[in-house]
């Protein structure tokens, strides 16, 4: 099966479609297009039930919103859409679990032979609505709240103004539901602050028949949301988000070939009683997981020293990690002693030398950092203590020299 052409007839761009080629991609990822066509309905299935299984295993380490009542009423409750399909009333709590359960439910389809795969991907039909697939038992779904809303109010500046143009209506199958849903349940970041965050990568669908790049992307995805759960960052601070992200994937030692990007993040925020994607951000990790990759192991390898500052009952790795982790603090409230935003205005400064690829640069910041910690160590202000430990583990020699060192790479 050519995989590659499978979205060639899907007129619409943006998070719908990349859900949905990311569906696509695991299903490659797992070698179900090199498999004849009389078995390709029981190993889509077998994925499908894989990966709810997965989810179901961690759905209390999952947080996630309720479903909105129109939502609801459209599968549930009024028009019944997804009763008509599988059969169960019982509401999923949230989104998470609403994909777990259009899952299981096409799972089911497909070994029942009630529904096939090809039938439906390649049914595509454009009018005054957009039909991905066939009925089933009389029914097509809408696309949920979550995903629709944040296509149509796009960076909302006035109360329930739409800002993405009018858009038609999309109508989904099961399997063209449970393609989305597979993407969604991969590609979620985590809920947190009251808002959704999901990493994708634009144009997936052309490399689906290449199986070392669908395998690169679907680990560097894979890594990456992996991170962003870890941590939980927010993007106000878009350098710091970044190297947020690249410090956790380079201390996890996970490798990611620089080709695979960039990829996308979107934030999605319940705004006005409607889903908003409040911000979208091209990441582009490679220059700082390489940095940090290098400054780690110049500690570890070469210097054979710990820098670990442990504060209560946690421990940071090293001055920088702890320093990223005082730079988010410092959005959110004053760090003590720092009252001139002297930790934001390094990240943003380290971020930009870094991507320059010129050490001088990367020297420079250091520099900054130290005539200002020093300002800081040596006034009669309260320090935090936790910034104190920190700013005098970063001026020892050794751990200066890591960081000039891993410019240099």
């Amino acid at each position: 099966m050519n995989a590659s052409i499978l979205l060639q007839g899907f007129p619409i761009r943006g998070l719908l479609r990349e859900l949905i080629a990311i569906g696509l991609l695991e299903l490659a990822e797992n070698g179900i297009f090199s498999c004849s066509d009389s078995e390709l309905d029981e190993r889509i299935a077998d994925a499908m039930d894989k990966m709810s299984e997965e989810f179901e295993e961690n759905l209390s380490q999952i947080s996630s919103s309720k479903i909105v009542l129109n939502d609801r009423n459209a599968y549930f409750v009024k028009t019944e859409r997804l009763v008509r399909w599988y059969g169960s009333r019982v509401i999923p709590d949230d989104y998470v679990r609403l994909m777990i359960y259009v899952l299981k439910g096409t799972s089911l389809l497909l070994k029942e032979k009630k529904i096939k795969f090809l039938d439906s991907i390649q049914s595509v039909n454009i009018g005054k609505k957009i039909i991905l697939g066939k009925e089933y038992n009389g029914s097509l779904a809408i696309v949920p709240a979550i995903i629709k809303q944040a296509e149509f109010y796009e960076h909302q500046n006035e109360f329930l103004k739409p800002t993405a143009g009018r858009k038609p209506e999309i109508l989904l199958d099961p399997i063209w539901f449970a393609l989305m849903a597979i993407g969604f349940l991969r590609c979620f970041s985590g809920y947190y602050h009251g808002s959704y965050y999901f990493i994708t990568k634009e144009d997936v669908e052309a490399i689906l028949d290449i199986p070392q790049q669908v395998h690169d992307v679907h680990s560097a995805i894979e890594a990456i949301v992996s991170a962003h759960k870890n941590i939980r960052p927010t993007p106000y601070c878009e350098e710091l988000y970044e190297l947020r992200l690249s410090y956790d994937v380079a201390s996890g030692e996970r490798v990611i070939p620089s080709e695979i990007f960039p990829l996308k993040m979107y934030e999605i925020s319940f705004i006005g009683n409607a889903y908003t994607c409040t911000k979208t951000i091209l990441i582009n990790l490679a220059e700082s997981v390489e940095y940090f990759s290098a400054y780690i192991n110049y500690l570890r390898e070469i210097y054979k020293i710990s820098f670990a500052i442990k504060i209560k009952d946690f421990q940071y790795d090293n001055p920088l990690h702890a320093l990223l982790e005082l730079a988010e603090r410092e959005i959110y409230e004053r760090v003590e002693g720092d009252n001139s935003l002297l930790l934001l205005t390094f990240i943003k400064d380290l971020y930009r030398a870094i991507h320059t690829g010129r050490s001088e640069l990367v020297e420079e910041t250091i520099f900054r950092l130290l005539r200002g910690s020093h300002s800081i160590l040596t006034s009669n202000e309260r320090v935090d203590s936790l910034l104190k430990k920190t700013l005098k583990s970063f001026m020892h020699e050794q751990h200066i020299k890591a960081l000039i060192s891993a410019g240099k790479r």
